[in-house]
This record gives structure tokens, sequence and C-alpha cells, in this order.
């Protein structure tokens, strides 16, 4: 079994599926996790657009 740090778990699911999203656009966008934050690396415009995707998809924006 391996053992999940539940404080980090839900910024890993996030970091996980906006890389995924980024991905499928290959614009070079990377999200990390730093001392509990999300960030981002690349073009910002680009890291916007991919956020606002993923929240779209889970109702997070209308």
């Amino acid at each position: 079994m391996i053992a999940i740090n539940k404080i980090n778990w839900n910024g890993e699911i996030w970091r996980k599926i906006l890389n995924s999203v980024a991905g499928k656009y290959n614009c070079g966008v990377n999200f990390t996790i730093n001392r509990g934050q999300l960030n981002f690396e690349g073009d910002r415009d680009c890291a916007e657009e991919i956020v606002k995707e993923v929240l779209a998809i889970f109702g997070g924006l209308h």
C-alpha cells in the first residue's frame, strides 16, 4: 500500500488533471506543486485557458 498525505492528495489530483489537459494541447505548460501551492511554468495565457477548461469540466465555471 502507498501512503498518501491527505494535505497533498487533492493538489496532486488537480496537478495531474491540469497537466493532462496541457498535454492535449501540447502548449508547453507544466503545473507543479511547491510547498502546498499549485503553480505553473510556461505560457500564462495557455495556463489560464487550461484552468478554465478543467473548471468547466467539474462545473466550477459557468
